[in-house]
């Protein structure tokens, strides 16, 4: 171990250098360095007070001792005592010093710590007002005074005229602080012109702005899109991801004001005049100081006046047009009306994933090729004429294959890249589930000519480890020439490898977080009640039941908590923080760094308390851990994986597996193709935030938002006040501390991410406070020009007829006027008829995902098993111990019985000299191995050693799926297969010596279900003076094998002859060469045949 000794207090006692705590030494005596090794002096003496903190509770932490468990309690003790002691000045330096030791102490010495969020601080932003900006309000409370009078106007023209009360709307919006930012006010026009709509009464503009898009022809497909907007629902979630989308509430006295425009001048804008025009031309005859006024001086003084009436989140989010945008209207609709546009599910073909995919066959190397660049243009020339969504997907994909039907043409990279794109075709990306043909012609172009490039480096593909991948990719990155041009390539490769991990097994491998990059964020939000209907749906599907309750806990964490994919899927058992026996403390999920998760930044290391989940969501959550608790037998049970496949918590869930499922649910139950499981963080954020600004229950988060389909809350917490939950002043106290909360549970640095990109309600709130604030008493002379009535005469007989009695307020005025709006209502987005929703009569989950078989997983099967034989070991008797395993496992005991005793005679099995078959060990020291909680999967009396590398053991246990899911519909053939590949199995290698054609066969109907036909060789032994092209000749056409894959070789016999003219033979299963000394199909196709013989209860059968 690497120490150091300190100093002062700690001279005693080696510091690990994990620490970076180094004493400073003097290295010259002159005034300057005198200066610098007295300021390093302090700052070493101060780190040393922190962790002498630390030290004082946890014994062994400043020397570094392995293993180290760090109590919550000390830990928390240690960082309250540090912010007590600890000038502020000072505090940020020696907080994150203690964190990031400890996060290297979590890496390198297997410590068992809780590890606090780092401390960041960022400069403080100037308040909304200054003594300079509050002393520009008198001439602006003046106007203000004077437009609020609603004198009726003098002397103008016709164009004046409509230009004059165009202004005087856009002065009540910027007068009441709805619109405060140049920006929105440039899409006004457009918004009147189109109309206006309702919910709830409250009355909303919808401002509209084209997004600049990524290449030329955008603006022809969003012309195209809105043209076809009655023939498809598809057509209509197109056409709104080409805008940026944000409600625009009206007050009281502004829907008056608006009505009036309407009533006068029709639903048209002044011609040739901007808002901005219009705004300061009424303005300038408001009030001569407001005459040469500036546009951005007037919003400032405005926003400077709405600051002393309004909350500042809401003048923040006014006065940005890029702070929280709104839900595109489709989302909009689904929230407020419960109602889908369709319901279908994604388009699968025969050869869809599955819950155990196989993987494909990893292309050949030839020995030459033609120019790569040359043949990469001509893969990029099967794109250029698929433009459209049908046909062209269609002719793509057939012009690839014809691409790829000259393999010798095509480097091993240049198939690969061939194999992604039509996977992108076929089935979308990593996180998109369809993609445009342009998209992917795209993705290629970022990637592909560096890849064939530098494909070189790597000697061979198939094999490369995770370093070759990676210095690769940096290889590729560095030849980017820009920073975003190497964020786009950083993206794409992690996409490309993500389908090689997944089609080739290549290993999976971790990326560096992306630099920072502004791009806009998609819109769009789950609602409650088709959260239920998710969860309803995963719940009926015809999946495992540990699949549904995993797909349903990763569904909950998004929704609730607001986890990222990779957080959720990296999570491990210790993140699941909280007392079994004390049920009155809810607990939190801790995000943080661990080998399968980096963290996205420091920010993302952060604690979620558990009251954020519904009381039955929090028992499935803990119910689960217990269960996966029960699921180890070795001691590094904490940091096995929340989500797995059983007994194997250290591998990653496939997506596939874990995610795929709830984003077909998510678009099943919502009609939006274009949900995404990231979207369940942005409704953790958009609710949460709404119930953190309400002052009363249901102030904000209507009863109707909040419930299921069935009225049930489906919300948490609802009749409760969560910011005293949360430690935070109560609702009716105004404070910041809640956007720094919601920010804290979203891993955001700062508030300002969580508002801009995952918060998309602030226009409901903002409208709210308004239509509160703005309902004011009306004046005869205020009713009088609103109404447009020619006396007051004329304006009483209106007032006596509907029954208004003074003070009359907007509102009221308002409800006596709702038959004049039907002219100006804005046209829905598409005539396609709104339904609600029904559970469709087919679960979709059951049509796109194909349903495996009901065993186990096979490390399920070696571990329990192991944890038999462990209670066995241990005393206790055969009957109690099933019971205990089945138990702990969810297994049958009879079942579970026949598979120990199949085990046990499986593993006594010897071949003619003696040797065990299965077994590599002697049983001298096995029941010690067995015992031991720190081997990691041994050979036990019942079963052989699985694979010990997780991707040779994942595919081991995808073939034994495979063949369980075979067998019951070829019985014979297996147990023939079975029975000819028991007597010849060797103990410890892949040489299968096979008496005739007959046994290869019957070896060959194993491996055809598992698609590995092609990765079989004959070694053929001839005698001297035998032909190789009769032989080959025989052996072909006896198994079907061609000759490419037979290879003869000289008899060992001394006596050189062999017992026939064709020779002795050898079968070979291998993706690489037959030599190699690592033959992972091999060890997968075993394991997998042995498990299934002793699931089956094989016994030697005649053969």
């Amino acid at each position: 171990m690497e120490s150091h000794r300190g100093g002062g207090a700690m001279s005693e006692q080696s510091i690990w250098a994990g620490w970076k705590l180094t004493p400073p030494i003097q290295a010259s005596t002159d005034g300057e360095a005198s200066r610098r090794y007295q300021r390093a002096r302090e700052k070493y003496k101060e780190l040393s007070s922190a962790l002498n903190q630390l030290e004082a509770r946890v014994p062994g932490a400043m020397e570094g001792r392995l293993g180290l468990d760090f109590p919550e309690r000390a830990t928390s003790d240690a960082f309250e005592s540090l912010h007590t002691i600890t000038s502020p000045q000072k505090l940020r330096q020696q907080h994150n010093f203690l964190v990031k030791g400890l996060e290297r102490g979590t890496r390198e010495l297997d410590w068992r710590v809780s590890i606090p969020s780092p401390m960041v601080t960022l400069p403080r932003k100037s308040p909304p007002v200054t003594t300079d900006s509050f002393s520009q309000l008198h001439g602006w409370d003046t106007a203000v005074n004077k437009h609020d009078q609603l004198l009726p106007p003098t002397n103008l023209r016709q164009d004046e005229l409509k230009k004059w009360l165009a202004g005087r709307f856009l002065f009540q919006l910027v007068r009441e602080g709805a619109l405060l930012n140049k920006e929105g006010l440039k899409q006004v026009p457009t918004a009147v012109v189109d109309g206006i709509a309702f919910e709830k009464n409250m009355a909303y503009l919808t401002l509209k702005k084209e997004l600049q898009a990524g290449r030329s022809g955008s603006k022809k497909e969003t012309n195209s899109a809105k043209a076809c907007l009655d023939e498809s629902p598809d057509n209509i979630l197109e056409y709104e991801q080409h805008y940026q989308y944000r409600r625009l509430f009206l007050s009281p006295m502004s829907q008056l004001l608006l009505l009036n425009y309407y009533q006068q001048r029709g639903r048209s804008w002044p011609p040739s005049d901007s808002a901005e025009a219009c705004l300061l031309y009424y303005a300038k005859r408001l009030s001569s100081e407001l005459a040469r006024v500036r546009l951005t001086a007037l919003l400032s003084v405005a926003k400077t006046s709405a600051s002393m009436e309004m909350p500042p989140l809401l003048t923040h989010y006014a006065s940005h047009a890029d702070a929280s945008s709104s839900l595109r209207p489709s989302a909009w609709r689904r929230l407020v009306s419960r109602q889908v546009v369709s319901v279908t599910t994604d388009e699968v073909t025969e050869d869809e994933e599955d819950t155990h995919p196989a993987f494909t066959v990893f292309p050949a190397r030839g020995r030459s090729y033609p120019d790569q660049l040359k043949r990469y243009r001509q893969l990029q020339a099967c794109f250029a004429a698929s433009s459209s969504r049908k046909t062209g997907k269609t002719k793509a994909i057939a012009n690839i294959n014809t691409f790829l039907a000259t393999p010798e043409q095509n480097g091993v990279m240049m198939t690969l890249l061939a194999a992604w794109c039509k996977t992108l075709i076929r089935k979308g990306g990593r996180v998109k589930s369809t993609l445009t043909i342009s998209t992917v012609a795209t993705y290629l172009s970022i990637i592909a000519r560096p890849l064939i490039t530098h494909e070189h480096t790597i000697d061979e593909l198939e094999i490369a480890t995770t370093d070759e991948w990676e210095k690769l990719y940096e290889t590729v990155l560095n030849d980017a020439k820009t920073s975003a041009s190497r964020i786009r390539t950083q993206s794409r490769l992690r996409d490309f490898h993500h389908y090689l991990s997944n089609a080739y097994a290549v290993p999976p491998m971790a990326f560096e977080a992306a630099g920072q990059q502004q791009r806009r964020v998609d819109v769009n939000v789950i609602t409650p009640a088709e959260y239920r209907r998710a969860i309803a749906m995963i719940e009926s599907s015809k999946q495992t039941q540990r699949f549904k309750t995993m797909q349903q806990l990763a569904l909950i964490l998004g929704y609730r908590l607001g986890l990222r994919r990779n957080e959720c899927a990296s999570l491990l058992l210790h993140d699941i923080a909280y007392l079994p026996d004390r049920p009155e403390m809810s607990g939190d999920v801790i995000v943080r760094a661990n080998k399968f998760h980096n963290g996205k930044s420091y920010s993302a290391t952060r604690r979620l308390p558990l009251w954020l989940l519904m009381p039955e969501e929090r028992a499935l959550l803990t119910d689960w851990v217990q269960q996966r608790r029960g699921e180890v037998t070795t001691r590094s049970v904490e940091k096995q994986l929340l989500f797995c496949r059983s007994g194997d918590g250290n591998s990653l869930l496939e997506d596939n597996v874990l995610f795929r499922p709830i984003q077909i649910a998510l678009k099943a139950v919502s009609g939006d193709k274009n949900l995404r499981y990231h979207h369940l963080r942005h409704s953790f954020v958009t609710f949460t935030l709404l119930r953190l600004l309400e002052r009363r229950p249901d102030e904000l988060l209507s009863s109707e938002w909040t419930t299921d389909d069935n009225g049930q809350i489906a919300l948490p917490n609802v009749s409760v006040d969560i910011s005293d939950l949360a430690g935070l002043p109560p609702l009716h106290r105004t404070s910041r501390k809640r956007l720094w909360q919601l920010a804290l549970w979203a891993g955001h640095a700062s508030p300002d991410e969580t508002l801009s990109s995952y918060s998309h309600l602030l226009d409901w709130a903002l409208g709210k406070t308004l239509n509160q604030q703005f309902d004011l008493a009306l004046s005869i002379d205020q009713q009088l020009t609103l109404l447009n009535l020619p006396s007051k005469t004329a304006l009483t007989s209106w007032r006596h007829r509907r029954g208004l009695k003074d003070p009359t307020l907007g509102s009221e005025l308002l409800q006596h006027l709702q038959d004049q709006w039907h002219d100006f209502m804005a046209d829905s987005l598409s005539k396609t008829a709104w339904k609600p929703y029904h559970a469709p009569s087919q679960n979709p989950l059951n049509i796109v995902l194909k349903t495996s078989s009901n065993f186990p997983e096979v490390t399920a099967i070696y571990q329990s098993l192991r944890l038999f034989e462990q209670l066995e070991h241990h005393g206790m008797s055969m009957g109690d111990a099933i019971t205990q395993v089945t138990k702990r496992f969810v297994l049958d005991p009879v079942e579970f019985q026949s598979w120990i005793a199949s085990g046990e005679y499986l593993m006594a099995q010897t071949t003619r000299r003696s040797n065990p078959k299965f077994s590599r060990n002697k049983n001298v020291k096995r029941g010690e191995l067995i015992a031991s909680q720190n081997i990691y999967m041994p050979e036990l009396n019942s079963c052989m050693a699985p694979p010990i590398k997780p991707h040779v053991l994942r595919e081991a246990g995808q073939f034994f799926h495979k063949l369980m899911d075979w067998c019951p519909q070829n019985i014979a053939i297996a147990e023939v297969g079975s029975t000819h590949l028991f007597h010849c199995m060797q103990r410890s290698t892949g040489h299968i010596t096979l008496p005739d054609a007959e046994s290869i066969n019957a070896v060959l109907e194993l491996l055809r279900p598992l698609r590995c036909v092609k990765h079989t060789y004959l070694i053929v032994e001839t005698g001297e003076g035998a032909k190789d092209k009769p032989v080959k000749n025989y052996w072909s056409n006896a198994t079907d094998i061609p000759h490419k894959r037979i290879e003869l070789v000289p008899t060992s016999s001394s006596s050189g002859r062999t017992r026939y003219w064709y020779g002795n033979v050898n079968l070979k299963i291998t993706r690489g060469h037959y030599s190699d000394r690592q033959q992972p199909l091999w060890e997968a196709f075993r394991f997998a045949v042995f498990m299934m013989m002793l699931v089956g209860g094989f016994r030697v059968f005649n053969v």
